[in-house]
């Protein structure tokens, strides 16, 4: 392995701890997220309310288009991803009020 190769190397680390660092960014921002999400939950509880809103996903899942257009992320993928996030949400959301005390 030359001189080039090495530096190539050590490029390469230190752009992959970068990912690292972002991906564990990500985790941590969902779990805010998600203790969000379980407070508006309890909300709604309180107050026999619906636990989705389909008009609210519809226009996240279209904010989140934009965002991501103006990020440099394709779209289709940023919506796939708050799509699934709602989904999750929503079905953690539905079993905890059918088992409220499991």
């Amino acid at each position: 392995m030359g001189r080039g190769d090495d530096e190539a190397q050590a490029e390469l680390s230190a752009l992959r701890a970068e990912i690292d660092e972002i991906d564990q960014q990500i985790m941590l921002l969902l779990g805010v997220r998600f203790r969000c999400t379980d407070m508006i939950n309890e909300l709604k509880q309180a107050h026999a309310l619906e636990p989705g809103d389909p008009q609210r996903a519809a226009q996240q899942i279209e904010r989140i288009r934009h965002l991501a257009i103006d990020a440099g992320v394709p779209p289709d993928l940023a919506a796939t991803l708050l799509r699934t996030i709602i989904d999750t949400v929503l079905d953690n959301h539905r079993q905890r009020r059918e088992r409220p005390y499991s």
